[in-house]
């Protein structure tokens, strides 16, 4: 006690100021959760009792995921299409460098 009568007068304030704020948070902090306590597990036990939200919900994230996999598919024969594209790329470019050697070879 004798080290906080030392203190400035600021510094003094300063801790009486912080000590009160910690006090009037806390106090208010605990009476709101008294407050909010009970109240809020009705809403909650609703929700989860409702079958027919979590039905629709289901459903919903079903429908979902089929569309998820038809777009899987679609991507995959798309990159199967691309692969034939490129393998039709390298013949023709094959040819191409044929034909060249040829007309080279003719002159």
């Amino acid at each position: 006690m004798k080290e906080l009568a030392d203190l400035p007068p600021v510094a003094l304030i300063a801790l009486g100021v912080t000590l009160a704020f910690i006090f009037v948070v806390r106090h208010f902090g605990l009476a709101s959760g008294q407050k909010a306590g009970p109240e809020n597990k009705a809403p909650i036990a609703a929700v989860i009792v409702d079958p027919t939200a979590l039905n629709k919900a289901t459903a919903a994230v079903e429908e979902h995921t089929a569309a998820v996999k038809r777009h899987a598919e679609v991507v995959e024969d798309v990159g199967r299409h691309v692969g034939h594209l490129g393998t039709e790329m390298n013949r023709i470019r094959e040819e191409l460098r044929i034909w060249r050697e040829i007309e080279r070879s003719a002159r």
